[in-house]
């Protein structure tokens, strides 16, 4: 999800790394009151409701957009040497803290079943055939990767397009399919792709403009309204959704990167990105233990579980990593690519 805070600043593109924390904050918070819903701390309210079903339409969209244009700009993956040699890459990017994590968040839900947010299956499904939340973002990513090579022209990208929006029309219209790994790739494709496509078309290169503000703006009022609208009249239908989620990733990647047009890093946030990784990794690992100890000693107050809870989430992850990076070894297990050196897939440009 994001790389290294030792690398050069001018290498980063700041208005991505904010849009993911942004999109990690709304995960968290997602997480969290799931949990707080389920082990009855707070009501089922309408507000609730409406909440966790309307950042579900572009929170996780949001990664797979940041990623696809990362990958576009920094790889070039046109032989099958440069795809094994980024299928390699990224199995040890990916694969090492998407089972250790997940083998990490089994044991805890096995532990606490009665104060997480789902129970969850055997071990061996739950690792290969159909991921705990939230590491199946982990899992989906690793496979895209697999399936999609970097565009070298404007049409291979237009033909990348169009094949990612057929999938994606498969997985909503067609029947189901019932390999998790499949039907997680024809869903999210078009993210990666997308994310992609600007990078080919480099449309952030035009983010100075006003029109940039006014648009997204306008899309996010127009995206509030409707799936306010939406949840009052219970509409169900996946090509809405998808509508949806294509009206908000498109305001918040135009409302970024117009913000963040000069690539001036703020402190906070510079800090926060530094961690977006632990943080969606382990915010329900200390989160959920700690609200079931509270339980146990009767403690059922919503506001101390809230601030409690919250502080859990965000500060324990970043803590962990501060001194899991005194440990190479352990450090590993976060950002394994930061201590094995692989072929670099770009020349300079």
């Amino acid at each position: 999800m994001d790389k290294k805070k030792s690398e050069a600043p001018q290498k980063r593109e700041i208005w991505t790394d904010n849009i993911k924390i942004f999109a990690c904050v709304l995960v968290v918070l997602g997480h969290f009151f799931q949990s707080m819903i389920k082990s009855e701390i707070l009501p089922d309210s309408g507000l609730y409701q409406w909440f966790n079903q309307t950042i579900y339409y572009f929170h996780v969209p949001l990664f797979f957009i940041c990623s696809g244009y990362l990958y576009q700009k920094n790889s070039c993956i046109n032989s099958f040497s440069a795809w094994k040699n980024n299928a390699l890459k990224k199995a040890l990017a990916l694969c090492i803290p998407y089972f250790v994590f997940s083998l990490i968040t089994w044991s805890l839900k096995t532990l606490f079943s009665g104060a997480v947010n789902n129970e969850v299956s055997g071990l061996f499904h739950s690792l290969f055939i159909e991921p705990i939340a939230p590491y199946w973002y982990l899992y989906c990513l690793f496979f895209i990767f697999l399936v999609t090579p970097t565009f070298s022209t404007n049409g291979m990208a237009v033909i990348g397009l169009a094949i990612a929006l057929t999938a994606k029309a498969i997985g909503i219209w067609g029947e189901n399919i019932s390999v998790y790994a499949v039907s997680q790739v024809f869903a999210n494709e078009i993210w990666f792709v997308l994310g992609m496509c600007f990078g080919v078309f480099n449309i952030i290169k035009f983010s100075k403009s006003k029109t940039y503000a006014v648009t997204g703006v306008s899309l996010a009022i127009v995206f509030l309204g409707v799936s306010i609208w939406k949840f009052e009249q219970n509409i169900n239908f996946k090509g809405f959704d998808f509508l949806l989620g294509l009206a908000a990733c498109a305001s918040v990647v135009l409302l970024f990167s117009f913000i963040f047009q000069r690539n001036i890093r703020q402190k906070f946030l510079c800090f926060l990105s530094q961690y977006t990784m632990p943080i969606f990794l382990m915010h329900t690992i200390f989160a959920a233990p700690l609200r079931s100890i509270l339980l146990k000693f009767g403690i059922v107050n919503a506001g101390i579980h809230i601030t409690i809870g919250l502080f859990a989430s965000f500060g324990g992850p970043i803590v962990a990593a501060m001194v899991m990076h005194r440990f190479k070894w352990l450090d590993f297990l976060i950002y394994p690519g930061n201590h094995i050196k692989f072929k670099k897939t770009r020349t300079q440009q």
